[in-house]
């Protein structure tokens, strides 16, 4: 059976779905329109629509002034991503995670933090909505970012992950080579 993924359609997203970058906007706004226009599509429907966008959690993981630094394998789900580095963890929210879209959402974010790493989670703030209009894969997506401090034990997933927690200065050293999600939560990083 085919993969089922949370989606809200653009014309419910709004300004959300037009605005470019980092935003600096109240969780409520994204949570409510979640559970109010959340729906589950089949994945390979929703990877080609750009009427419609994938909700997708983003952790940024630091323990004190280091960041995890990841390259996505050729193993990983997304070829598009493929060889890319991350700094962001987080992944698709399927049917299974829930039976209302938030709630799908929250349960859907601890599965993929467990599945990708191992981490202890001292603290998770929310960042802002991540929207990037740059490429085809980025269009289908928004993303929910959040920043955790963390103990990191390593990669779960050895064969689609590789990396190291890394100083903010070596991260700017990879940030040509990252994905433009990672790209543009760097240079808020580095701002603030």
């Amino acid at each position: 059976m085919e993969e089922r993924v949370l989606v809200v359609d653009v014309d419910c997203l709004g300004e959300l779905a037009t605005r470019n970058g980092l935003l600096a906007l109240p969780l409520d706004e994204i949570k409510m329109r979640v559970e109010r226009f959340g729906r589950f599509v089949r994945r390979s429907e929703a990877e080609n629509d750009e009427s419609m966008r994938q909700i997708i959690p983003y952790a940024v993981f630091r323990n004190r002034d280091e960041y995890l630094l990841m390259k996505r394998t050729k193993k990983q789900g997304e070829a598009r991503l493929h060889e890319l580095y991350s700094i962001g963890v987080g992944g698709h929210i399927n049917l299974e995670d829930g039976r209302l879209p938030w709630e799908a959402f929250e349960n859907g974010f601890q599965r993929e933090i467990r599945e990708e790493v191992s981490v202890k989670i001292h603290s998770m703030d929310y960042l802002g909505i991540l929207n990037d209009l740059q490429t085809e894969v980025s269009r289908v997506h928004i993303g929910v970012v959040y920043i955790a401090e963390v103990d990191f034990g390593g990669f779960n997933e050895k064969e689609k992950f590789t990396g190291a927690m890394a100083e903010i200065k070596v991260l700017s050293e990879y940030r040509e080579s990252m994905e433009t999600w990672s790209q543009i939560v760097l240079d808020y990083l580095l701002l603030n």
